[in-house]
């Protein structure tokens, strides 16, 4: 089976993905313009889950400043702000700021750039990103951000899906037999780098950070019908939903097809669908002095 981190960026070879005229972040900037709200409705009820994962890293919020990171609909910056933080949020897709800012009046939400963020130094005591490195061309700028971002004795942590997710290796799978991996998209950075543990830690030692640890934190997505695990994909992902729409008609069809018989075979006792989405949570220090 193929693993999601050959897919466009991760292990093809260059001559292998042709280069459109949009670059990555074209590409991923337009795709959650475009997905705001369909991802609110279907995929943050996965990503929901890691909120409790993230904050208990930080240890007690109140009266601590939290800066979340690739915000979308606002909902950890909400958490974070109920467990006694003074939150706020940033994105760099309007349409999710908007939507944040209406999910939550009372919290503070900009539209900005993770490699760049136009914030101070030392402003927070925390800095969160749920499931946004993988999204980043250029994901050490962002960490080198939240370190700049964050006063002494501040914590960062992120999340990424773990080499085990099942949704990434079902659709990896589909395309590997059924289309073609290798079909025009934007280049991009590899898609399963922070999935490995030891790279997320190598990566914020690289950047400074103290008392590194990782740790598997374990999502499910429940569906009613096969059927809308292909919604999910459509209207909760963007390099995935990109690659399924670019491939041949025929193709195409066939890629659902096999989607959806894998994810036949994971109906529950009790009536329904379940695909697990274990995810790696990286938590890190900036020293004290």
């Amino acid at each position: 089976m193929q693993r999601p981190s050959e897919i466009n960026g991760g292990g093809l070879p260059a001559e292998a993905m042709r280069v459109t005229t949009m670059s990555f972040r074209e590409a991923e900037h337009a795709g959650w313009t475009a997905r705001a709200r369909s991802y609110d409705a279907c995929f943050a009820a996965i990503t929901n889950q890691a909120i409790p994962h993230v904050l208990a890293a930080f240890g007690n919020l109140a009266d601590r400043a939290l800066l979340d990171v690739c915000c979308g609909p606002g909902h950890l910056a909400a958490a974070a702000m109920a467990a006694g933080a003074h939150a706020e949020g940033i994105d760099f897709a309007p349409t999710m700021v908007a939507l944040a800012q209406g999910n939550y009046p009372a919290i503070p939400f900009r539209e900005g750039d993770a490699e760049h963020l136009p914030l101070p130094d030392g402003s927070f005591d925390a800095v969160a990103c749920v499931f946004g490195v993988m999204h980043m061309t250029h994901p050490d700028l962002a960490v080198a951000e939240a370190f700049r971002v964050l006063r002494h004795g501040g914590v960062f942590a992120f999340t990424q899906w773990a080499a085990e997710d099942e949704l990434l290796n079902i659709v990896a799978d589909a395309i590997s037999k059924h289309g073609n991996p290798g079909v025009n998209m934007p280049l991009a950075p590899p898609l399963m780098r922070f999935s490995n543990p030891d790279e997320c830690r190598r990566t914020l030692l690289a950047h400074g950070f103290s008392e590194v640890s990782t740790t598997r934190i374990e999502l499910e997505w429940h569906g009613d019908q096969p059927e809308a695990v292909l919604d999910l994909i459509r209207g909760g992902a963007v390099r995935a939903a990109m690659l399924i729409e670019a491939q041949a008609p025929r193709d195409r069809e066939r890629v659902h097809a096999a989607i959806l018989d894998a994810v036949k075979l994971r109906h529950t006792p009790n009536g329904g669908y379940l695909v697990r989405r274990p995810a790696v949570l990286t938590r890190g220090r900036r020293p004290a002095v």
